[in-house]
């Protein structure tokens, strides 16, 4: 309806928009958005889900995580704020009976905002960044929701708001399920990056064990072998199926866009799948394993 009013502008190409992120939510640089709101500010950019997907791969979720964690350390750019969350309890009845603690549902509001350093360039920025630097707000909002994969829904849903900080005019709607599942991902990714840089075994391949079988797995399993030389996968999981399903889709997509860019030579062929109930099978692949992600809730 709204579209049809010509209130909103859609897209489906905003790689360069969706790819300079700061601040812990993923703030994304509105460089377009920026531009359309001085121009017409009744028009803001909203990305569904297979937008996100379409133009946000790994190798950009790396990339922006490395800015945005830079951002939060002391001894780095120190632009980012990042208040306190504000968290809502869902109790499956729907009542308001029991406490906060009880709840195993919950919506969480965070918000975050990002703010230039005057007269300090951003460590390794390009200088079309320092230019084009400008104060980003916005604010993520996510849900936990245990019931969701019975009725074939994501079990943590989320959305991104950005806010235009000049006008406070809310700018783009962002679907963030896959966006949380990347940028959780990509620091994971960025951590054992480091961590393997000095690898005591100097092997150049390694063993990756990731337990559980959903979005986070999936993303955890590209994330680290765009980062990492990752030549075998096991994959430990509550059910065997849809372990089978994740191992099925990687060979399948093994040279899809996402991961043509890793430092991976050559696919990974070598994907195996163990039931979490195995015993012998999980402590074997443990002893093998060089990395270890657990991505289960």
């Amino acid at each position: 309806t709204l579209q049809r009013k010509k209130k909103i502008s859609t897209t489906h190409n905003h790689y360069d928009t969706l790819d300079n992120i700061s601040a812990k939510i993923l703030m994304i640089k509105p460089t377009s958005i920026a531009s359309i709101s001085r121009t017409r500010t009744r028009e803001m950019l909203i990305l569904s889900e297979s937008d996100v997907r379409r133009c946000f791969p790994v190798s950009a979720a790396i990339a922006a995580n490395r800015k945005a964690l830079a951002s939060l350390r002391k001894d780095g750019d120190g632009g980012a704020k990042v208040p306190t969350r504000i968290g809502l309890p869902y109790h499956a009845s729907g009542g308001s009976s029991g406490s906060s603690s009880s709840a195993a549902d919950w919506t969480l509001f965070k918000p975050a905002a990002y703010y230039p350093p005057r007269g300090k360039p951003m460590e390794n920025a390009e200088s079309s960044d320092r230019k084009e630097e400008e104060v980003l707000m916005g604010m993520k909002l996510i849900s936990i929701r245990s019931n969701n994969p019975k009725l074939n829904k994501p079990m943590v849903p989320g959305t991104v708001m950005l806010v235009h900080a000049e006008t406070g005019i809310v700018s783009a709607i962002v679907a963030a399920t896959y966006l949380t599942a990347a940028r959780t991902a990509a620091g994971s990714a960025i951590a054992t990056e480091a961590a393997m840089a000095n690898h005591p075994s100097g092997k150049d391949a390694f063993t990756l064990v990731v337990f559980g079988a959903g979005l986070q797995a999936e993303m955890h399993i590209k994330a680290i072998k765009h980062v990492v030389n990752v030549n075998k996968i096991v994959i430990v999981n509550r059910t065997l199926e849809r372990a089978e399903n994740l191992k099925n889709d990687l060979l399948k997509n093994n040279s899809d866009g996402v991961v043509e860019s890793a430092k991976t030579l050559s696919p990974v062929t070598d994907i195996t799948t163990r039931l979490l109930s195995d015993d012998v099978g999980v402590c074997n692949a443990l002893k093998d394993a060089d990395i270890i992600a657990t991505t289960t809730n």
